[in-house]
């Protein structure tokens, strides 16, 4: 079952300057996390029970690239909470998956392509000391 958005995903071009922004406009300090098997860095921001995290490419390679190369900065992943992907999956029937580990070990899992509504659904499963941080 789906509990609440875990986070939303934002690609940026240039990290430092949409941080200084976010951080004026969140009046909250950022977490800083690089994620090399997706050749990107990150910075997020907690916001209420959900997280803004800004998306950096580190190369002209990867998904991240591709889609700031395609489409530009913008919102481009929602993830949604859940206690078990495996369970959420069944439950709602969806046999397509593929579980990779996110930002502090998240276990996430994409379940729509980007060209379906225009950014990426995703499942994150995560304990709450995780996600309290």
């Amino acid at each position: 079952m789906l509990s609440h958005i875990h986070h939303i995903n934002v690609a940026v071009a240039d990290l430092p300057k949409s941080v200084k922004y976010f951080t004026h406009l969140l009046q909250c300090e950022a977490i800083f996390e690089s994620l090399p098997q997706r050749s990107v860095k990150t910075a997020r921001f907690k916001i209420g029970e959900s997280l803004l995290v800004l998306v950096q490419p580190t190369s002209d390679t990867g998904p991240v690239a591709e889609i700031l190369a395609n489409k530009g900065e913008g919102i481009f992943l929602l993830s949604f909470a859940t206690e078990s992907i495996d369970a959420t999956l069944q439950e709602l029937e969806l046999n397509y998956a593929e579980k990779r580990h996110g930002l502090e070990g998240w276990s996430v899992c994409d379940i729509s392509p980007m060209q379906q509504y225009g950014v990426i659904l995703q499942l994150t499963e995560s304990s709450k000391s995780n996600h309290s941080k």
